[in-house]
């Protein structure tokens, strides 16, 4: 194999079983399960990690501890939360799930636990996801919004998978938006099919004790591969051709981050640092965009009084700008991501010995933190499992929005940089959509599972009537 693919390879970044199998950290001082019981749970977690979270919630509280070969304490506290993530965020790097996530998506930004490159990259990309850069995309999304629209009226189709629908607009937005171009048809079902794969391959193999190497030729790794390599063969050649692009307009993400230069340091994006940023962009991006939108719909079909109200509410709104302001459109929004984070749950790792409020943890500690419980708690919310936009309201709202019990984007320095475009993205999705179209739900809404973002099991069938005018 030639040298320069091997720039393209990440097998550099595929987590070692070895490494977790040899480490030991001390949690006796953490209350949690032990013997038979700890068995139960791991069997929990790798049939439902969702329950599996609440249960250890309910039996433990603020905090548990899951020894060898997890080498976990799982965090609920908001108290502790906001120590992890914003006060004392240096002693932590990226913890297992990102970990594993790193086979597909290299060193983006939101792996690299690198903090001196992970600060040059940040600062670069910071450039491209301000207001005055996201304004720039509204025709974007505007258009596909109509197209997709358009083809749904134009086949007088009555229901749809509305998953499928925004996992489609959201993967043009992006490849519109991220690359300045339109994949071709084969390879959009290459990237989209990869996505899908090693999405789940990573996540259940943080929930493993032993993973097997991906150098195994088992059926699962031999497909991974193949996956993962047409994944990397397509950004590839999309950079090489960007890269001896002598017309480039400069409007696209790949374009601007391609000539991006610090101009204090001499800072630039090598070629692999692009690949992985450009991956993550896109992987990250429309997933979690497409899945937080599929509960929007299904809660407001679900709501249907929600849903006049918001509609009764933006109808008339032409100006994006307001649209992506609207109190009540955001507020909707908020509350779909409280009780349907697109990450259910974050992880740190400790990198060195330090304190967490009274407990000690050693080096190599992971941190779990699961927001889908912690946002769903009796102890921290009113009517938990209630649908109720207006909670996000006025001063009292504002408060929930900046607290530790409330972390859709996450919080401190590692809180996502494309908070703003995803919120511009789905206010103004949300719009074009509820305009045209009224949605109903038949039943009840399905269940959630977790695989990288949460999703729902079997997509999401909506029914649907054209709004008279």
């Amino acid at each position: 194999m030639k040298s320069g693919h091997n720039l393209y390879m990440a097998n550099e970044n595929k987590r070692s079983a070895f490494t977790k199998a040899t480490t030991f950290v001390k949690l006796s001082g953490i209350p949690g399960p032990r013997g038979y019981l700890y068995f139960k749970y791991v069997r929990l977690f790798q049939k439902n990690i969702l329950q599996a979270f609440t249960k250890v919630n309910k039996e433990y509280g603020e905090i548990a501890s899951f020894p060898w070969p997890m080498n976990s304490v799982i965090v609920y506290s908001p108290k502790l939360i906001k120590e992890i993530l914003v006060d004392n965020n240096r002693s932590y790097i990226k913890g297992e799930q990102i970990e594993e996530i790193r086979a597909v998506v290299g060193n983006g930004l939101a792996t690299n636990n690198n903090h001196d490159s992970w600060l040059k990259s940040r600062k670069l990309m910071a450039r491209e996801f301000n207001k005055k850069s996201v304004k720039k995309f509204y025709d974007i999304f505007s258009k596909e919004c109509h197209k997709s629209i358009s083809q749904i009226s134009s086949q007088k189709i009555s229901q749809v998978d509305i998953c499928e629908v925004m996992k489609l607009l959201t993967f043009n937005i992006a490849t519109a938006t991220t690359l300045g171009k339109k994949l071709s048809s084969e390879d959009a079902v290459k990237v989209n099919e990869a996505v899908h794969y090693t999405s789940i391959v990573t996540y259940e193999r943080i929930f493993q004790f032993f993973p097997i190497p991906y150098w195994v030729p088992t059926l699962k790794n031999l497909n991974f591969n193949m996956h993962f390599k047409n994944l990397n063969s397509i950004v590839k050649g999309i950079i090489s051709e960007e890269k001896n692009n002598k017309n480039a307009s400069g409007e696209s993400i790949l374009e601007k981050l391609v000539q991006a230069k610090d101009e204090e340091t001499g800072f630039s994006f090598k070629e692999t640092e692009l690949r992985d940023e450009i991956l993550t962009l896109l992987i990250a991006g429309h997933e979690t965009s497409a899945h937080t939108l599929t509960w929007a719909f299904g809660l407001l079909a679900k709501h249907p009084d929600i849903q006049q109200k918001l509609y009764f509410q933006i109808k008339d709104l032409t100006d994006p700008e307001e649209i992506t302001n609207h109190p009540y459109l955001i507020q909707v929004i908020k509350e779909t991501m409280r009780l349907y984070p697109a990450f259910p749950v974050l992880s740190r790792k400790a990198n060195q010995n330090l304190k967490l409020g009274k407990y000690h943890l050693d080096k190599e500690t992971n941190v779990v933190i699961p927001i889908y419980v912690t946002q769903r708690s009796t102890e921290y919310w009113d009517e938990p499992s209630t649908f109720n936009p207006d909670r996000f309201e006025g001063d009292s709202g504002e408060k929930l929005d900046k607290s530790y019990q409330y972390l859709p984007f996450s919080r401190g320095p590692r809180r996502c940089i494309a908070e703003l475009f995803a919120m511009d993205e789905m206010c103004l999705i949300i719009k074009y959509f509820i305009t045209e179209l009224q949605f109903q739900l038949n039943g009840e809404l399905p269940e959630d599972i977790a695989q990288v973002s949460l999703k729902p099991k079997g997509g999401m069938r909506l029914s649907l009537k054209t709004r008279v005018k």
